[in-house]
């Protein structure tokens, strides 16, 4: 041997080792299991077997290998061997057999699986089994096999005694019983059968307690497999039979309920626990059944025999129909007082004369709610009734399909709900009536759950929301109709209700803001109502649009605003009317006297008189146009209205008031030119000037930027803030701002008053608004005043635009220049109650040549010119005094000196209409004071002295 073959004997070594190794493990494993592991050749002899398989058939390893099944078990036992291991060499695949004989000397069943042992062609050259004994298995389901044979077979009246029997010779005992439980007495156990020895014993009772069997009923089953004696000492029966052992299984009901229970007992110890309970169940269950059915037979029993009682005592109508011959075959008496006929009578009546003849009410409808009942077992319905005596009911009726005496029947239950149905007619007409009340309800009716859901939208709140009913339910309410910034004080609202009750969220009548589905917004008048419902609580909420309620309070709220204003103008305008007339007075006769004294200065020479008798007659001006404003105010007084260019008189007004304005604001003038014609006194536009724009920069303190514009404006729903009266249309707008501090709400609101002033006493007399107020509205125009506290004031004239040219402007503004005072001839009577004024008159009457008397009361003129009717060639009268007016003076003269012409004069010129004038009196009406050239200008026309 060479060296180098040495690693290759040593690794061989190595292979030989741990196969044999091998071998003995799996020896030693095969040895060990309780099952009999063998293989055999194909010839059937034995190549190996386990220890097992040696003591099973009572031989060694040595005495088995080669040898075949023939040479150890008998010939029929060696045959069924061999033919199962041909099957397994044939067929080539593991397979199971149950294999029986004598085995160790003992009856025994093996399942043995086998399977073929294959070389390395593949094909099989032995096969190979392993067996495991179920030879306890075997007898255990061959004895369960016979206990359900024998539970079955049991029948008749002593069925108990029959399954005692089966099981005391299944289990080999010696004593099998029954019992079950005393309905009445729990505690008492009835013996159903009791079977010793083969042979059944009379039945009998006894106490539960202290026994076996308390431990077994209600609880489970209970094996003593010995010492049952010491185990329960006081039980005399068990001592008596000798019992050394037993088992008990309860009895139930399919509910669960105990019923009693199955025992053996027996004299020998008793083993296979399992075995014992499994076969003891299997008559457990057919014992328990036989009781409750004996049980049921006994309740129906019962049931029989106080059915009758039942039956007549029923306040229900109860019928029994036999569908097979279609007649009633009994009712009780209730069925005859409802109906009204007798017991015989509802035997022999058709079905379809006790209904009302009417589908469905019908025999033929009757015929299938009867089929329905017999096919589905049961039915209900309603059912419109005729009585004997033709009147109608209505009945709840309830089909019930029945066996009675083992026949089928169909019992029909009935009663009276006559006045159920009334009421649910009444309920369902009163439903209609509210359906159909909601449906035409002008306000919107919505009902929402607890949960805020719409579950009800009637058309009055489909039209006012713009949603559809369908859109609408099903939908969130706060999400739907209540605008989002609303919504959480809604939420909280409704869980504060829900929590605790109403608390402020639900009110009898509350307005709120609600939203429509085009996102507009709109006042309403909302109304909540809550109903308690089986689904729970229902919010029932009516709701009214108020925006037009609403507009309307707006409309009276400036009506009455209006009429207040219009009231608090009147009375000041007759305390101003009355101040004016009685200025006038004052100023007629001291301006006359002035203005003659200041003529007669000039003719002498006196410079320094003739001053002051200017500086006078200006003062005198001054409280002349201070009356003329405050008539204008009062309505007292009228100016002169004529076709004006806005644009040239702000051009010229502006000129004039440029000296007064403060050199440190700053004039800026916005006119557009083309704006329309205006019709306005030409006197009263520049003081509606003048007033504006010195108030603007008495507001700016004398520093700031003084606005004057021009345009066209189109107005439309605004409010005319002096006399609160809506301004729609086109106007001419002058607008004159300031950039002063701006006007408080509280002064806004009084500025037109007159003499109401923001001013220090002694800088403004409060009329300089009022003016511009009476002037404005005189002419059919407005003032609009945009202020704000801290960013300016601008005033808004809104005056109406006059369809004229500009050449007919120009032609009015071209009159005719003033002439001479000519030389006058003639006498003259005048009255005035104001002596200063007449004398004045008188005075000044004569420096023009004429001849003139004066009395203080009409009825002197009236007398003077009674006695001398053609002295006087004319009569100036005043018209306010206190016996009669002037006019009055001038009627009662038509009648004296019809030919006597009469000139009034009056300081309310404006308040006398020429249409009241008599034909005596002279169409002009002179304006106090008296303008010396106008009245020159008058008398020429009547009294010029001849050339």
């Amino acid at each position: 041997m060479k060296s180098g073959d040495l690693p290759g004997i040593a690794l061989a070594d190595d292979r030989e080792r741990a196969l044999r190794d091998s071998e003995l493990r799996l020896q030693q494993v095969l040895d060990n299991t309780s099952a009999a592991v063998f293989a055999k050749d194909r010839s059937g002899r034995y190549l190996f077997v386990n220890r097992e398989f040696e003591r099973l058939t009572g031989h060694n390893a040595a005495a088995l290998i080669g040898r075949s099944d023939r040479d150890i078990f008998p010939a029929e036992q060696a045959a069924g061997l061999r033919r199962n291991d041909m099957r397994v060499l044939l067929e080539a695949r593991a397979m199971e057999f149950e294999e029986s004989g004598v085995f160790a000397g003992e009856q025994r069943t093996y399942l043995s699986a086998k399977f073929p042992l294959l070389d390395c062609d593949g094909a099989p050259y032995a096969v190979c089994g392993i067996a495991t004994d179920i030879t306890r298995r075997k007898q255990i389901e061959t004895a369960l096999s016979s206990s359900a044979l024998a539970v079955s077979s049991a029948r008749g009246r002593d069925l108990f005694v029959e399954l005692s029997r089966y099981l005391g010779a299944i289990l080999d005992v010696e004593v099998a019983f029954i019992a079950e439980m005393r309905e009445e007495d729990p505690g008492m156990m009835r013996v159903l059968a009791f079977v010793a020895d083969g042979a059944p014993r009379e039945n009998f009772e006894y106490a539960l307690a202290n026994t076996a069997c308390d431990t077994v009923v209600g609880h489970g089953f209970r094996i003593y497999p010995a010492g049952l004696g010491h185990l329960f000492p006081l039980d005399d029966d068990f001592i008596e039979l000798g019992a050394e052992s037993y088992a008990g299984y309860p009895l139930t009901d399919t509910q669960g309920r105990p019923l009693g229970l199955i025992s053996i007992v027996s004299r020998r110890p008793l083993e296979q626990a399992e075995f014992i309970e499994s076969v003891m169940k299997i008559f457990a269950v057919r014992a328990s059944a036989e009781i409750e059915r004996q049980r049921a037979d006994a309740a129906l029993l019962a049931s029989q025999v106080s059915y009758r009682q039942i039956f007549e005592a029923s306040e229900d109508a109860i019928v029994v129909y036999d569908p097979a011959i279609d007649r009633i075959v009994d009712v009780n008496p209730k069925a005859c007082t409802t109906s009204g006929y007798s017991h015989d009578e509802l035997l022999h009546i058709a079905v379809d004369n006790l209904g009302s003849g009417e589908a469905p009410y019908t025999g033929a409808d009757a015929a299938t709610h009867l089929q329905y009942a017999q096919q589905h077992g049961s039915a209900r319905f309603e059912w419109r009734r005729r009585n004997k005596d033709g009147s109608l009911y209505w009945d709840e009726v309830f089909l019930k399909a029945a066996r009675i005496g083992g026949e089928p029947r169909i019992l029909a239950f009935t009663r009276d709900i006559t006045e159920r149905k009334l009421a649910e007619e009444a309920a369902q007409r009163n439903a209609e009536h509210l359906r159909a009340t909601v449906s035409a309800a002008l306000d919107c009716i919505i009902a929402m759950d607890e949960h805020g859901t719409i579950i009800k939208f009637n058309p009055a709140a489909e039209t006012c929301f713009g949603y559809r009913e369908r859109e609408a339910l099903g939908q969130s309410l706060a999400e739907l109709i209540i605008p989002e910034r609303y919504r959480e004080r809604h939420r909280q609202g409704m869980q504060r209700f829900l929590s605790g009750g109403p608390g402020p969220y639900l009110q009898r009548r509350l307005e709120v803001t609600a939203l429509r589905a085009d996102g507009s917004e709109f006042p309403a008048e909302l109304a909540i109502g809550v109903d308690e419902s089986p689904s729970g609580r229902i919010f029932i909420g009516y709701l009214r649009d108020i925006t037009e309620r609403i507009e309307a309070e707006q409309r009276r709220a400036r009506l009455e605003s209006q009429l207040l204003q219009a009231k608090k103008m009147e009375a000041l305008g007759h305390l101003t009317g009355g101040i004016a007339h009685d200025f006038n007075n004052l100023l007629a006769s001291i301006m006359g006297y002035v203005a003659m004294a200041s003529e007669r200065s000039a003719s002498g020479g006196d410079a320094r008189l003739e001053s002051y008798l200017g500086h006078a007659l200006q003062s005198c001006e001054r409280a002349r146009d201070l009356i003329q404003q405050m008539l204008m105010f009062s309505r007292g007084q009228k100016g002169e209205p004529r076709l004006l260019d806005p644009a040239q008189c702000i051009e010229q007004n502006l000129a004039v008031l440029r000296p007064s304005i403060p050199c440190e604001v700053d004039v800026a003038v916005d006119t557009v030119s083309g704006v329309g014609a205006i019709c306005f006194d030409p006197v009263q536009f520049g003081q509606v000037m003048l007033n504006l724009c010195l108030n603007a920069c008495d507001a700016m303190q004398g520093r700031g930027r003084l606005e004057i514009g021009l345009h066209e404006a189109n107005e439309d729903g605004g409010l005319c803030s002096a006399c609160q009266q809506p301004v729609s249309g086109t106007y001419v707008e002058i607008a004159i701002g300031d950039s002063g501090p701006g006007i408080e709400p509280a002064v806004l609101e009084r500025i037109f008053d007159p003499f109401f002033s923001t001013k220090p006493p002694g800088k403004g007399a409060g009329m300089g608004l009022a003016t511009v107020h009476g002037i404005v509205h005189e002419h059919g125009g407005h003032l609009v005043v945009d202020s704000e506290p801290g960013r300016g004031t601008c005033f808004r004239v809104l005056l109406p635009i006059c369809k004229a040219d500009v050449d007919e402007v120009v032609r009015q503004q071209r009159a005719s220049a003033p002439t001479a005072t000519p030389r006058l001839l003639g006498r003259v009577l005048v009255v005035d109650d104001e002596r200063s004024v007449g004398e004045f008159m008188c005075e000044l009457l004569s420096s023009w040549g004429l001849e003139a008397d004066f009395v203080a009361a009409p009825a002197q003129a009236l007398e003077r010119i009674k006695q001398a009717p053609t002295h006087y060639q004319l009569l100036i009268t005043d018209h306010s005094m206190p016996s009669i007016t002037g006019i009055q003076l001038a009627q009662s003269l038509q009648s004296v000196a019809p030919q006597l012409p009469v000139l009034l004069y009056t300081g309310l010129a404006d308040r006398v209409s020429e249409q009241a004038l008599p034909a005596n009196m002279l169409r002009t009406v002179l304006r106090k004071p008296i303008d010396h050239a106008e009245l020159a200008g008058q008398l020429s026309a009547i009294l010029l002295q001849p050339s």
